[in-house]
C-alpha cells in the first residue's frame, strides 16, 4: 500500500493479530485501550517510542523497519537472524500489569456501553 501512515500500518498489525479489535491489541501489547484508539481509530496522536517498542516486542513476526518507516515487507524475511534490542520483560509485563489492563479494559466497555445506553435514551 502506497503512502501508507503509521496509523494505517498499526490497523494491518490489528486486523492481522487481533481481527480489528483495539483493545484485544492494547491487551497483547501491554498498553491502554484508550491510548491504541487514539492512535488507530481517532489518529489524534502518533505512536511514541514505548508503543513502538511494545509493538515491536509483543509481535514476533513484524518488521520493525516496516512498522517505523513503511519500507521493505511487513513481516521479517528470517526471524532466527534478526536481532532485536530489548528491555526486560518485566519491565513493562507484569502479573499486576495485566491484571489492571484487563480491569481497565473492562471499566472502558462499561463507560462505552453506558454512553450508548445513554445517547439511546435521548
Amino acid at each position: 500500500m502506497k503512502n501508507e501512515t503509521i496509523f494505517d500500518r498499526i490497523a494491518q498489525i490489528i486486523e492481522i493479530e487481533c481481527n480489528g479489535i483495539p483493545a484485544q491489541f492494547a491487551r497483547k501489547i501491554g498498553s491502554k485501550d484508550q491510548t491504541v484508539r487514539n492512535i488507530v481509530v481517532n489518529r489524534r496522536s502518533y505512536p511514541g517510542y514505548e508503543m513502538i517498542l511494545k509493538i515491536i516486542q509483543s509481535i514476533d513476526w513484524l518488521n520493525p523497519d516496516w512498522l517505523i518507516t513503511g519500507r521493505g515487507e511487513m513481516r521479517k524475511g528470517n526471524v532466527e537472524n534478526d536481532q532485536l534490542v530489548t528491555e526486560p520483560e518485566s519491565h513493562y509485563e507484569t502479573d499486576i500489569n495485566r491484571q489492571l489492563i484487563n480491569i481497565i479494559d473492562s471499566q472502558q466497555r462499561t463507560i462505552e456501553n453506558l454512553t450508548k445506553y445513554k445517547k439511546a435514551d435521548k
